[in-house]
């Protein structure tokens, strides 16, 4: 019995994919080790210089680990850079996206099972378990290499992704997240919207469980999408919508057709359906020709919005997109990371105000299947992404609890939110649903 290792680099369409490509192996006979190995398979990354830095290392350190091992290397960062990558070593078995789902027919020449279609039926090592129903993307930003190496909009059939989601249900998974290159872009080419799927999900799939949806770009928050989540029973309140900029220049030049004031109307829109929504945003530091004007812009939009989590990430300059041309206008590693820090002690300061709302309430908690490593306490995050850290048994990881959240620091601090119990059934500290 072959030895396989995995490890997946980016986003949560890449951690789904090495789910279906490991229950695939896992099921011809492989088994699966933390290494070293016989089999590694890498899925890389490329959205960042630090990304595919990253894809690099992980090759490396497969090739110390064992250097008559095949290591498949596949994701993202193969699709342009497959002569740099085949620099590294000669026994790397180079696979495109597109082939992901054939990886199994390489490593076994006489493999009866064909080419796998994506699907999973577990989420490895999760308490909520991710599910790409789309992908590729047809947008463009200036600074993205993704639609270059993910290809053009596609969606899964609506009948693929319920028997999914049913199957993930019924193996006790308690949250299931949505995710694609471009989710809000799901259904446009199959004649559907995001909002009727979710429908489809809310009244045709029995069970106790939520769905969550991941990024979501802002022109594809519907009126019906925001009332859609706004009526349902199990549809998290909590909306992930790139903001980038709040620069209408620096919007511009990154080919986001949207203004600034378009975006605060659509979060104010979304308070208005959901008042107690998280929103929650990415933010771009730190693109071409950023001065601290726009930078102010952004400042002043991030104030305005009031967003409960922010992901701050420095402007990384990516071969074969548009930004290329603006090499000359690239802003000095020192003013962004300046900039970064300034932004975050506002954000910081954002996420405890959105919380502190909640001090005192009942809240329903997803309890996560791994303890604190630091503190031993257990953990868990409510529909509205606040992070919880509680006393309790271990046979509620992976179970819904209600406590009652009594403080509320920043979500950089490991394990911040402690909560209790209002009438505790088991012990002092909590109460399971």
């Amino acid at each position: 019995m072959k030895r396989i290792a995995f490890k997946t680099l980016g986003c949560k369409v890449n951690q789904y994919e090495t789910q279906a490509i490991r229950e695939r192996l896992l099921e011809a006979g492989f088994n699966e080790v933390k290494g070293p190995a016989d089999v590694y398979v890498i899925n890389t990354c490329t959205v960042t210089h630090r990304a595919d830095a990253d894809s690099r290392r992980f090759i490396r350190v497969a090739r110390k680990e064992n250097p008559n091992s095949t290591i498949i290397v596949t994701g993202c960062y193969v699709e342009l850079d497959k002569e740099e990558i085949q620099k590294i070593a000669d026994n790397l078995l180079i696979i495109k996206n597109s082939d992901k789902n054939k990886i199994l027919q390489y490593l076994v020449k006489d493999s009866k099972q064909g080419t796998a279609r994506d699907a999973i039926s577990r989420f490895e090592g999760r308490t909520k378990a991710f599910v790409k129903i789309q992908d590729g993307c047809d947008n463009f930003c200036s600074y993205c290499k993704v639609p270059l190496v993910r290809g053009r909009s596609r969606s899964r059939q609506p009948e693929e992704v319920m028997k999914e989601i049913a199957a993930l249900i019924s193996n006790n998974y308690k949250e299931v997240v949505l995710c694609g290159i471009c989710l809000g872009d799901w259904g446009r080419d199959i004649g559907l919207e995001l909002s009727s799927l979710l429908r489809e999900i809310e009244d045709g799939i029995k069970g106790e469980f939520r769905v969550r949806l991941s990024s979501i770009e802002p022109w594809y928050v519907t009126s019906d999408l925001l009332q859609t989540i706004g009526d349902s029973k199990r549809i998290c309140h909590h909306l992930h919508i790139p903001m980038q900029s709040g620069d209408d220049d620096i919007l511009g030049r990154m080919n986001r057709n949207f203004k600034a004031a378009d975006f605060l109307s659509l979060i104010n829109r979304s308070r208005s359906v959901m008042p107690q929504v998280a929103f929650t945003t990415d933010i771009l530091i730190g693109f071409p020709r950023e001065g601290e004007r726009h930078f102010n812009n952004t400042v002043n939009m991030v104030e305005s919005t009031r967003p409960s989590r922010v992901h701050i990430f420095p402007f990384s300059m990516r071969k074969g997109t548009p930004a290329e041309l603006f090499s000359e206008d690239v802003i000095p590693t020192e003013v962004i990371n300046e900039r970064a820090s300034r932004l975050r002690a506002i954000t910081d300061r954002l996420a405890i105000e959105y919380k502190t709302q909640f001090i005192g309430r009942h809240l329903r908690v997803l309890v996560e299947t791994e303890r604190d490593k630091r503190s031993g306490l257990l953990t868990g995050f409510t529909d509205t992404y606040i992070k919880t850290a509680f006393q309790g048994p271990d046979e509620l990881k992976g179970q819904f609890a209600h406590l009652t959240l009594t403080n509320a620091n920043s979500y950089d601090i490991l394990a911040p939110h402690l909560s209790r119990l209002d009438t505790p059934v088991i012990s002092q500290e909590y109460n399971r649903v």
